[in-house]
């Protein structure tokens, strides 16, 4: 080992001394800042906090006459509603059912503040055929039927393109009084401007005002905003759909004054008593330390010199810790690499476990399957799940290994029994105790497949956390506990929810094709429950799907069903996939409305009351719906198609409303936001009794452009996204504007075209859409020539 020379050896003679601070000089110090922090906590705890009080206290103030301000504007156009609706000769042309009362809504416009629209609406014609110039919005409908049964309305605010307006409704009552039900509606349309223009015409005012407008399960809306202000907000609740919030403008909070004389003389005192005491406690602390310096110069002769690391040294403590780390790296080394895979990797797909049943999956696979999703829980904290099954013939056998496989984790399981998977998804959003689950399902594949849809910790698994899965059943090592099984049934809770939520305006027929799926029987008591006259069709559970495959996106599926629906003379028919997350409608006519088309519905009713919110929707879509979505006000995102990768988009996003041309469609909007076909054919319903239209009516208002159905191309699992791969980097597509959001799908002027792998089947699927049937076949031409280039051996036969 090297020696080290001293340090006073090699030192310069020039070495300037270290600078050293006195002990009088560090108290000085420390009085300077314990007056500083007197000073910072009394100005913020005494003058600040008394002065944000007393701001507070005007800012109530002058909420209140905000309130009321906004309460006489609204007091007023509702009092010239009634005043209107109460003239007799109007109540005797409505009751002689005189046909002319366009003179009436003239007088009803005028009376009504600058910009305002006023209507009369008579009892036994459909709104929107009285005044089809208005287009009424389904907002305004509910409150026509609002008033149409006697109840108290108030005011909501609503409107597309940022043109918001007020609507406000008041009942016409019949002369005679020998009817409690109205005979007409008095409808007014007030721009929010109007109330805006009051607040600041109003010269003793100010402050910021938000009018912030929140419906049942919906994010607060901002309808109204008026002013500047900042700082604490006050909040005055209005009514049940509205509530005032106001922040104090600059002049208010320069009104507010709070001078503190006396705290302000204190400072200089408090920092004057503090260098008194540090000077006397420095003159005491020299005359100790001079006493401690003489006793240590003696000692420090026979000190011993402090011992440096060497070089050397330092390399040997580094390797003394490499040392101690090497038996982990061996051990990671010596690892036994995965053998043979028992678990078919090609089975754990992109956003769920789906394959042959029993040749893939079965009660082996499923055990092993339920221990990796328990290791997993328990790493993450977690001790229970609800499982639950469809009627498929191998789901039981399937269900039972896969409990027991959780249970053998330690994990407990809470038992759904046969449920669509609605109902798991529905059981984990409401659910206090669990937010993990489990269904065993092939939702629309055939009856010879069966999988797994996972939900941990509120969200579906990611495609790397569905890999993971496979590694860990791979590996065998799995935590180790004794869980427990309980029935936790939630059919009850799930058909309340919904009833509670929706009601329908008069009777309509409907005819359900569960398709032998796992809707069979739930989905004909739901509706019924409803008020629907409701027509079975294959409903009855049955795992072997006897009558047609359990995908109603393919149009054979359907013919059963447009058949039904004519023969019964019924207002329209809905399909369920084998799992009940999809849906497929057919109108009186027999016409099918695609998912696509399906979202614009949903669109207009969701955005008109929450403008601004994104909508979702998948790479097979028309590009219609997106320029519908934005003309309505929202903001369209188009994403990956799979309901785990919409879900999470979804979820990201905020958006209140998503859907796949497959027949998922997601709501958010008074519900809880995952794909849910029998919520979603209930919210159809409501917009058809409130619009008092047929579905062929409805949808003749949304444009519809030439397209395909979706083409599908057998192709091996494991070399399907290959190709798709190929056909991204190598295919020539001219002046088209291409997307691999998922696949690859190319925009032209005239149509666009899809080529994608399939996540839930060994297939690729295709789509087109254009101006015309000849652009059509020309995209199926382009697309088939640049496939052929990548994989001759296709089946191309589109």
């Amino acid at each position: 080992m090297k020696k080290k020379s001293s340090a006073s050896s090699d030192a310069p003679e020039n070495t300037k001394k270290p600078i050293t601070v006195s002990a009088r000089e560090l108290l000085i110090v420390l009085a300077v800042v314990i007056t500083g922090a007197w000073v910072y906590w009394s100005q913020q705890n005494l003058v600040v906090a008394k002065h944000q009080q007393q701001l507070l206290a005007v800012s109530q103030q002058q909420a209140k006459k905000a309130e009321e301000l906004l309460q006489f504007h609204v007091r007023r156009i509702s009092g010239l509603l009634v005043q209107f609706s109460e003239r007799g000769i109007l109540l005797d042309a409505l009751a002689k059912q005189d046909s002319d009362l366009q003179s009436w809504q003239s007088n009803l416009t005028r009376s009504l503040p600058k910009n305002s629209e006023g209507a009369i609406l008579r009892m036994d014609i459909a709104p929107e055929a009285q005044y089809p110039e208005m287009a009424l919005r389904f907002a305004e409908l509910d409150l026509i039927n609002q008033a149409k049964r006697s109840e108290n309305t108030v005011p909501e605010i609503g409107g597309d393109n940022g043109q918001k307006v007020a609507t406000f409704v008041s009942p016409i009552q019949a002369p005679d009084a020998q009817s409690d039900k109205p005979i007409g509606v008095t409808l007014a349309r007030v721009p929010v401007g109007y109330f805006s223009q009051a607040f600041a015409r109003n010269g003793n005012f100010d402050g910021k005002v938000r009018l912030i407008q929140t419906f049942a399960k919906t994010k607060p809306q901002t309808v109204l905003n008026s002013g500047q202000g900042s700082g604490q907000e006050v909040v005055v609740k209005i009514n049940h759909l509205w509530s005032l919030h106001f922040q104090p403008g600059p002049k208010l909070a320069a009104s507010v004054k709070h001078t503190p004389w006396a705290l302000y003389i204190s400072w200089p005192i408090v920092l004057l008593v503090a260098l008194a005491a540090a000077l006397l406690i420095a003159s005491k602390h020299a005359r100790i330390q001079a006493s401690k310096t003489a006793n240590a110069n003696a000692r420090n002769q026979n000190s011993i010199m402090a011992v440096q690391v060497a070089a050397e040294d330092q390399n040997l403590l580094a390797g003394e810790s490499a040392g101690r780390s090497a038996p982990k790296s061996e051990a990671a080394a010596t690892r036994p690499a995965t053998a043979n895979s028992q678990f078919p990797r090609q089975v754990f797909r992109a956003y769920d476990v789906r394959g042959l049943a029993p040749q893939q999956i079965n009660a082996s696979f499923a055990e092993h399957l339920g221990k990796a999703i328990g290791t997993r829980l328990k790493s993450d904290n977690s001790n229970t799940i609800f499982v639950g099954r469809d009627g498929r013939s191998s789901s039981p056998d399937l269900c039972q290994a896969l409990i027991a496989g959780l249970n053998s984790t330690g994990v407990n399981v809470l038992e759904l029994g046969l449920v669509p998977s609605p109902l798991l998804y529905y059981a984990v959003a409401t659910s206090q105790e669990c937010d993990n689950g489990v269904i065993v399902t092939a939702s629309h594949n055939s009856a010879d497949y069966n999988g797994f849809k996972i939900t941990l910790a509120g969200q579906s698994l990611s495609e790397e956390e569905i890999q993971q899965l496979h590694s860990v059943m791979e590996s065998g090592k799995f935590a180790k506990g004794q869980g427990n099984s309980r029935s936790a049934p939630v059919t009850d809770n799930y058909i309340d929810e919904i009833l509670s939520d929706i009601a329908l305006m008069g009777e309509v027929k409907l005819v359900i094709d569960a398709g032998n799926g796992a809707t069979s029987e739930i989905a004909p008591l739901l509706f019924s429950e409803m008020g629907c006259d409701v027509i079975p069709l294959f409903c009855e559970v049955d795992g072997s799907f006897p009558n047609h495959d359990p995908d109603p996106s393919k149009a054979a599926n359907l013919q059963d069903l447009i058949a039904k629906v004519e023969a019964e003379q019924a207002d329209l028919g809905v399909a369920f996939d084998g799992d009940g997350d999809r849906i497929f409608v057919v109108t009186q006519s027999g016409e099918i409305i695609t998912p696509d088309r399906l979202l614009m519905l949903f669109a207009r009713d969701i955005v008109a009351r929450n403008p601004g919110t994104d909508v979702v929707y998948d790479v097979k879509c028309t590009r219609q719906l997106g320029t519908l979505i934005s003309s309505y006000g929202g903001r369209p995102v188009m994403w990956k198609t799979g309901h785990a990768n919409m879900k999470n988009k979804i979820q990201e996003t905020g958006a209140l409303l998503g859907g796949e041309y497959s027949g998922h469609i997601f709501i958010k909007d008074r519900w809880h936001g995952f794909d849910d076909g029998m919520f979603a054919a209930a919210r159809l319903l409501e917009i058809m009794s409130l619009r008092e239209q047929s579905l062929d009516d409805i949808f003749e208002a949304f444009p519809i452009l030439p397209s395909s159905p979706e083409i599908r191309i057998p192709v091996p699992d494991e070399k399907k996204f290959a190709i798709i791969e190929k056909l991204i980097e190598l295919g020539d597509f001219q002046s088209g504007t291409a997307s691999t959001i998922d696949g690859l799908r190319v925009d032209f002027a005239k149509g666009w075209g899809l080529a994608r792998a399939s996540n839930t089947g060994p297939e690729l699927t295709l789509r087109f859409e254009g101006e015309t049937e000849d652009v059509i076949e020309q995209l199926k031409m382009l697309f088939k020539r640049e496939l052929e280039k990548v994989d001759a051996n296709l089946n191309l036969d589109f």
